[in-house]
């Protein structure tokens, strides 16, 4: 079928041609109607974290998804309480409330809520919307910041940006796919010595990302996914792009030569062979990824999906779009000089000694990949946070500013939800809440509770106390001074007893209007990132144990780091169910395709050392810092939770792309010959080469991508990155070959075999 389907495409290039014409055209035209409705916001459903949100809503009018816009002013001259700042920022607030009161569900005025640092060089301002993060517009955004810019920022006054909206507007591609492009051109020209040969892969891979995109983009208006899912797809997309369109175009120059130049004889061969290979290896790709879907968790589900439709969609071009522009630019392609037996005849002295010291070869490989593969054991599981962005993007800057004012806690704070006992009296449970606040503000971790509710009695004594005294003073002035007190002076006390009994009367603690709740908003010491906040959040949940026991009230904690706990949870709990199945899976199909059961289980073992050592590396460079500077990682930071279970299934269907085109010529070989040493030096002369290329050109497009500042991009990028070398210098070209030599004819022993 597949070598019909070549043949045709010869005969019918132009119908090839305008099919995917048209076929853009239409997605253009869903792209441009329906529009792209990515999210920046990784959150789960089915978990503890996000499951009490619903009751935070309904009991206390608080949206965890709420769109918030913090505005953090520094002015380390002139400090921010004199009044002229106090009247810029105020003008900032009225204006801003005044053209975007409509998004805007409430601004916090900083002079009115006494959130400024000790110091009084910073403060901030907390813009809450109506609207979900997702659904701000970024015109909303956009302006509000040019408010707070015009009438704030200044060469001594510094203003910077974060919250959950999105700051930047969502852009598809960017200097990473050209710098991915470029180096795969410059490869493809090195191994063709041609242009136009050299393009063809590039063009149809170009070709396959844009279909498949746009297919991504569509399916985010019937689903929700990650804006990560489309760096994602486009990294894949361009990466198995090339490589399937490299494997075909050189089977096509080896079956052109074969042939004596008939092109299209050659090309329905090189579809229907090299063809197979590409079907099998985008297939184990699309299964790999899908098998995200063991994790029960959407937005991995959701970029699993969206990388199998782009991997889809690469292999389809690789099998049709490609074709036609061989078929039409079919004289500019060399055929390939080398015959079979000049290759078995005359094999290159790398794979002389590979064949001839496999056992060396096997050691060396298993020993480099597990010394690399060592700090893996000490890797720690995390979120994405700003303060790992560049220093140069505003997130990251009001982050360290907060941080450093106001302490790292405040960037991430934790919401304890506790479910009180009905049946027992408001003043009851109400005494036990105290009791549970004053035990959690006394653990290692917590900075504060956050003042939430006002003792009403506490604050109307203060009130009458605190007022009788300044007027006492200010009598005893005017009596002194002859002069009563001015207006600025009486506006000054009364702010002074303001701030008195609001860090006096308040409460660390809210109770629902139905009593059946409360609700606490703990600060923690350090940043969400920090092993201390992480174990902080652990003791809560251990307390819950005893308030359950003791006071019949459960706490339930939400937050970014109670969220991002139960992520890690979940994802460690799914990642062994999954790793099991694609690798059974994966035996099966293996073991089927090339009739053999050692082959299968060589290849197993070679993916978990290469896995292994990827992991190690960028636990190295990712948490660690080592080599940071090179690899221009910002911060040290804990790993991406995600990032095990997606670099698995991501790294294992390329893995088994390599495998697959190694191994297929060999036993291609073997069952002509008989002769396993044969088609050993074969596939390591004919196969190797392109092997090689392909995994350059996978290193490069997803080396580029760990150009993005992205903290989530960058390290996916580098982990495959590394991978990707692990697998294909280490595993396909030094370890499988070399086992095949070792087993030399029980490679292919099977039932029902021949040879």
């Amino acid at each position: 079928m597949l070598k019909r389907l070549g043949e045709w495409i010869y005969d019918n290039k132009i119908k090839t041609f305008l099919l995917w014409l048209v076929a853009i055209i239409v997605l253009v035209g869903g792209v441009v109607g329906w529009g792209s409705h990515f999210t920046q916001n990784l959150t789960i459903s089915g978990v503890p974290s996000t499951n009490i949100q619903s009751t935070l809503e309904r009991e206390f009018h608080q949206n965890p998804n709420s769109g918030t816009l913090k505005v953090v002013v520094q002015n380390k001259k002139n400090g921010v309480t004199d009044d002229q700042m106090k009247t810029e920022v105020g003008n900032a607030i009225a204006k801003a409330q005044d053209k975007y009161g409509s998004d805007i569900k409430s601004i916090a005025n900083p002079y009115s809520t006494n959130t400024i640092s000790s110091d009084k060089t910073t403060t901030y301002v907390d813009i809450t919307f109506d609207a979900n993060a997702t659904s701000v517009s970024h015109s909303t955004i956009t302006g509000i910041r040019s408010i707070f810019d015009d009438h704030i920022k200044n060469s001594d006054t510094k203003v910077a940006y974060t919250g959950t909206v999105q700051l930047k507007p969502f852009e598809i591609g960017g200097p990473s796919e050209i710098i991915g492009v470029v180096i795969a051109f410059v490869l493809l020209l090195v191994l063709f010595r041609s242009f136009v040969t050299a393009g063809m892969p590039i063009i149809s891979a170009l070709v396959g990302l844009v279909t498949g995109l746009m297919l991504v983009v569509i399916g985010t208006n019937f689903a929700t996914l990650a804006n990560v899912a489309e760096t994602l797809s486009v990294m894949l997309a361009l990466a198995v792009g090339i490589d399937y369109a490299l494997f075909i175009l050189n089977r096509y120059r080896t079956d052109l030569a074969e042939m004596d130049g008939d092109q299209k004889r050659a090309l329905g061969g090189a579809v229907s062979e090299a063809g197979k290979s590409v079907i099998f290896a985008g297939v184990t790709v699309i299964i790999a990824v899908c098998g995200l879907s063991f994790a029960g968790i959407e937005f991995v589900t959701t970029m699993g999906f969206a990388a199998a439709v782009a991997v889809a969609i690469a292999v389809l071009s690789a099998l049709t779009f490609l074709p036609a522009l061989i078929a039409t630019f079919g004289k500019f392609i060399k055929p390939n000089t080398k015959t079979v037996d000049h290759m078995a005849n005359h094999p290159s002295k790398f794979t002389k000694f590979l064949t001839g010291h496999p056992w060396t070869v096997v050691i060396v490989a298993v020993l480099v990949l597990v010394g690399i593969g060592l700090p893996a054991q000490n890797m720690r599981l995390g979120m994405p946070y700003n303060g790992s962005l560049p220093e140069k993007q505003t997130e990251r800057q009001a982050y360290d500013i907060i941080s450093n004012k106001f302490g790292e806690g405040i960037n991430s704070p934790l919401i304890a939800v506790v479910k009180l006992d009905t049946t027992k009296s408001s003043a009851e449970n109400e005494a036990n809440v105290v009791k549970i606040a004053s035990h959690i503000a006394g653990l290692t971790g917590t900075k504060t509770l956050s003042p939430l509710s006002v003792d009403q009695q506490k604050a109307a004594a203060l009130q009458t106390q605190l007022t009788q005294e300044a007027q006492q003073k200010m009598a005893l002035q005017a009596q002194t001074t002859g002069q009563m007190p001015t207006q600025a002076q009486q506006d000054q006390v009364a702010a002074q007893i303001k701030q008195t009994i609001m860090s006096e009367a308040t409460k660390p603690y809210q109770i629902s209007s139905d009593g059946k709740y409360a609700m606490l908003v703990v600060i923690p010491k350090k940043g969400s990132e920090a092993v201390q906040t992480t174990n902080l959040v652990n003791k809560i949940k251990d307390y819950s144990d005893t308030t359950e026991s003791k006071y019949n009230a459960k706490i339930t904690l939400t937050g970014v780091n109670a969220v991002n706990l139960d992520i890690t949870k979940k994802l460690n709990d799914a990642t062994p169910i999954f790793v099991v199945t694609i690798i059974v899976l994966a035996f099966i199909l293996l073991m089927v395709v090339f009739r053999s059961f050692i082959v299968p289980a060589v290849a197993m073992v070679g993916f978990g050392l290469s896995l292994l050592a990827s992991f190690g590396f960028t636990t190295l460079v990712i948490q660690e810092g080592f080599l940071k500077e090179l690899f221009a990682v910002s911060k040290a930071a804990p790993v991406l939770s995600f990032l095990p279970i997606i670099v698995t299934a991501i790294l294992f269907g390329l893995a088994m792309d390599y495998e697959v085109f190694m191994v297929s010529r060999a036993r291609e070989e073997y069952l002509k010959t008989g002769d396993n040493d044969r088609a050993v030096i074969v596939a390591m002369q004919d196969s190797g080469p392109i092997v090689v290329t392909a995994a350059m050109i996978m290193i490069a497009v997803f080396g580029s991508f760990a150009l993005n500042p992205s903290p989530t991009i960058k390290s996916l990028a580098l982990a495959l990155a590394f991978g990707i070398f692990f697998d294909a210098f280490i595993i396909r070209l030094l370890f499988v070959p070399a086992m095949l030599k070792i087993f030399g004819k029980a490679n292919w022993i099977f039932p029902g075999s021949k040879k």
